[in-house]
């Protein structure tokens, strides 16, 4: 993250602002931004693809709307269209296109000169994996996938985002952990190479019996122990992360008020996972559950994310809108509940409650549903998380 966003992200006062008496968009015109139309081929069947897939997204028809995006990452292949394999692979993403999405977007990421790995044998090669492009979440996403890369190849390099180095390191000894920026890949001597998209084809096949397994990153276990001693002095638990912003104002969220049902009704202490400006809307939170919210100071995630990985990994739960406390929920294997909104989402499922690769991570989707309704489904799984963890 550039300087610039940082001080942004730090100033930011991020609170959703109320949606009463406003009329829900169409999903449609929601979904509209990402699946702009490729440049005009010429058989005009990329564009009739693309406009019955949006339309199929309009009415959640998403097993028809998989179809489509199916043809359309075959035709992107035929004509060599790399905008378009990348647009067809995110989209199978959400449409529970199983392996065929990472096939699309691993190709579409490709480095000219650099020989991609192609799922053979790497006893005695040199293999290096970084992101190529995506933001942060990418590295929490794909986390689990290096444990099955570093075991099968002599070395295994990653380039990865320096607030996430530490948690790596500790969490695969065995990998050779750069910084980006600091080396160049081409430098490291690497017999192959893979962004995580790669990974995912060879090391997350359709057969889940054959699936590498979910392993979560490590947090530092004395960091973790001592903030969650701190945060039971102030009173007893169960301890629960919230997070309501975003700086991507596109997002469908929750408004302030709406969390109110949610956490009035909830056992325990609460702890603030929002980055921002969060001084009144936490004002707000106090007056609704006094003496139960807690504003941690001396964790900064967008100074330190590996405090802030111990300060998750202290909790019993988190309740969270789409953003990087949703994604360390689910990379360190701790119990989170992800409201998410109608629009059709980067990287989460339009359907179903569950996602792969976050098996801890619980999804409550909006579905044109007033927010409260949402909270309430919320509240109800939130109740049977926490008596599981009795």
């Amino acid at each position: 993250m550039t300087r610039s966003i940082l001080e942004k992200a730090r100033s930011a006062d991020l609170r959703p602002q109320s949606s009463a008496g406003k009329r829900l968009r169409v999903i449609i015109d929601r979904a509209r931004d990402f699946f702009e139309l490729p440049p005009r081929h010429a058989d005009g069947t990329v564009q009739r693809h693309m406009q019955l897939m949006e339309k199929s997204i309009g009415r959640k028809d998403w097993l028809a709307a998989r179809d489509h995006a199916l043809a359309l990452g075959e035709l992107g292949e035929r004509f060599g269209d790399a905008e378009l394999v990348t647009k067809a692979g995110r989209a199978l993403r959400r449409l529970k296109g199983g392996n065929r999405a990472w096939q699309l977007i691993a190709r579409s990421k490709r480095v000219s000169g650099r020989p991609e790995w192609d799922g053979s044998d790497l006893v005695g090669r040199t293999l290096l994996v970084d992101r190529r492009a995506g933001d942060l979440a990418i590295f929490l996403q794909f986390a689990s996938l290096m444990g099955p890369a570093v075991a099968a190849a002599d070395r295994c390099v990653l380039f990865v985002e320096p607030r996430l180095a530490s948690l790596y390191r500790r969490t695969y000894p065995a990998l050779d952990v750069r910084i980006e920026g600091e080396d160049e890949p081409d430098a490291v001597g690497a017999d192959v190479f893979a962004c995580f998209e790669t990974l995912a084809e060879h090391f997350w096949p359709d057969e889940p019996q054959i699936r590498a397994p979910f392993v979560p990153l490590k947090p530092n276990p004395a960091s973790v122990d001592e903030l969650r001693r701190s945060y039971l002095d102030r009173g007893p638990g169960p301890l629960i992360g919230f997070a309501w912003g975003s700086l991507n104002k596109k997002k469908d969220l929750p408004a302030l008020e709406d969390w109110r049902a949610l956490l009035g009704r909830l056992p325990g202490r609460f702890v603030s996972l929002q980055y921002g400006e969060v001084r009144p809307a936490l004002s707000d939170f106090e007056r609704w559950v006094p003496e139960h919210i807690i504003q941690d100071s001396s964790v900064d995630q967008l100074a330190d994310m590996d405090r802030f990985a111990a300060q998750v990994s202290a909790l019993d739960m988190v309740v969270t809108v789409s953003n990087t406390a949703a994604h360390l929920a689910g990379a360190l294997g701790v119990p989170a509940i992800v409201m998410l909104g109608d629009r059709f989402h980067l990287m989460w499922p339009a359907s179903g409650n569950r996602i792969a690769q976050y098996p801890s991570v619980h999804l409550i989707h909006r579905a044109g549903r007033d927010w409260l309704a949402a909270m309430n489904d919320a509240y109800g799984e939130a109740l049977s998380i926490l008596s599981e963890r009795r």
